[in-house]
């Protein structure tokens, strides 16, 4: 099975058109490169050379309107999981029933997963999810994600892509486009079995979930375009 950044190498050329024709609202964003073999083998360098919010933003919205999802949605889910930031790291701790923190035998918390970068890719996916690139062809997710951030944005919309179309077959038809965002974050943030569990919103319609209140609040901040 290739790799995203494997298929992503082949589409190369079918991106450099279609930037070409969005020359003038992309002209800060670089094409995207994928890693060699030989790169994607080495380690990561310590201090990785982070782009400019503006760099973010504008693939961002080159890959929002490449899987055919709101730009909205997709900004206000990087907002939400890193604030923009590529280079974020964040390891999940694990809890006991009682929602407290598991330790182990030297009193340290134990590590659950750690999620990566810029859409927060949780570990446990690496490897071992697939997902369906713009293309429709299907694309495993590797350890590119850990350290280039093209291929974590890259995976991150490709699952959001996922949910939301689930979330559009299940959603009644009044929903509006703030209730299928927040359905589809919902699910990325929570996964696809629960995802409705994390809805609840109190007399304001503000949602009660942390997760899910932190990108509301996102979400309306959120440029369209």
């Amino acid at each position: 099975m290739k790799s995203l950044a494997h298929i992503f190498r082949d589409m190369v050329h079918h991106h450099e058109r279609a930037e070409k024709s969005r020359a003038s609202e992309y002209s800060e964003q670089a094409h995207y490169l994928p890693l060699s073999e030989q790169a994607r083998n080495q380690q990561a360098p310590t201090q990785p050379t982070a782009p400019s919010r503006q760099d973010v933003l504008n693939h961002l919205g080159y890959l929002a309107d490449d899987y055919h999802l709101p730009r909205k949605l997709v900004y206000a889910t990087a907002a939400a999981e890193s604030d923009f930031d590529v280079n974020e790291i964040h390891e999940n701790f694990a809890h006991d029933k009682h929602n407290r923190l598991v330790h182990d035998k030297q009193g340290n918390p134990i590590v659950k997963s750690v999620d990566y970068g810029l859409m927060q890719i949780n570990g446990p996916r690496i490897n071992h999810d697939k997902v369906k690139d713009s293309a429709g062809r299907t694309a495993m997710i590797t350890d590119a994600v850990t350290r280039d951030w093209k291929a974590n944005a890259e995976a991150g919309v490709a699952i959001l892509k996922h949910n939301y179309d689930l979330i559009m077959l299940s959603e009644p038809p009044g929903a509006s486009r703030e209730d299928v965002a927040l359905a589809t974050y919902a699910a990325y943030n929570h996964g696809q079995s629960h995802w409705h569990k994390f809805l609840e919103r109190d007399k304001r319609g503000v949602p009660k979930d942390g997760p899910v209140r932190n990108f509301y609040n996102k979400y309306q901040t959120s440029p369209e375009r």
